[in-house]
């Protein structure tokens, strides 16, 4: 199913039900898991950002086959793999007792398909993910990893991680303190951000840290 630049009708048979689509790309989509947020549409570009999953994110176009998307939202834009993209429409109930949220969802497939779901689902309450921040032995979030949950710290890294953090990731709203000693002494940085590539001043040289 192509997106024209005019609105159009199409008529789904078997569903029974009338679809309307547009050139204009723009509509609020949720992310299904942690995505890269990328500077151009394909693996091959740098990482500028990170997605959470359920993060939602407005979808401003596509690349022509449908696998990657520009998106805006409250970190930096850029590119993500389409098929991570759930897209998110309805509207609310009818003064009915049921809790149904009348609508539908659609997904795109890895071969540049899209995928419609109608019908009632329920309606459930947007959950905030779990505050945690997650530590990258290489910049760009790659490499070995581990992440703490929100309370979580550790006082002195083990040899293996000890002066080895490149990129981390914060979810969930969480605060994060980095400590270039060990005992969270020396130069320390408190973030709430994602970082792709840490600092010079700390970069490969943080001993302690805490999620709060």
């Amino acid at each position: 199913m192509s997106l024209s630049k005019f609105v159009k009708t199409t008529s789904l048979a078997l569903a029974g039900v009338t679809v309307f689509t547009g050139a204009a790309m723009a509509f609020p989509a949720t992310s299904k898991t942690a995505l890269n947020v990328r500077s151009g549409p394909g693996t091959n570009y740098r990482v500028v950002d990170a997605l959470y999953s359920g993060e939602r994110v407005n979808v401003e176009r596509c690349t022509n086959s449908r696998t990657w998307c520009y998106v805006t939202h409250s970190g930096p834009d850029g590119w993500v793999s389409a098929k991570y993209l759930q897209r998110r429409s309805g509207g609310g109930n009818n003064g009915g007792s049921h809790n149904d949220n009348p609508g539908f969802s659609i997904e795109f497939g890895s071969d540049g398909t899209f995928s419609f779901n109608f019908g009632n689902r329920p309606n459930r309450p947007h959950r905030p993910p779990q505050a945690k921040a997650c530590f990258y032995e290489h910049a760009n979030y790659r490499g070995r990893s581990f992440c703490l949950d929100e309370g979580e710290s550790v006082r002195r890294l083990r040899h293996n991680w000890n002066d080895t953090i490149s990129s981390m990731r914060v979810f969930g709203g969480a605060e994060v303190t980095v400590c270039k000693h060990a005992g969270y002494r020396g130069l320390c940085r408190t973030v709430d951000r994602n970082f792709p590539r840490i600092g010079r001043r700390l970069n490969d040289e943080i001993s302690s840290i805490k999620v709060q």
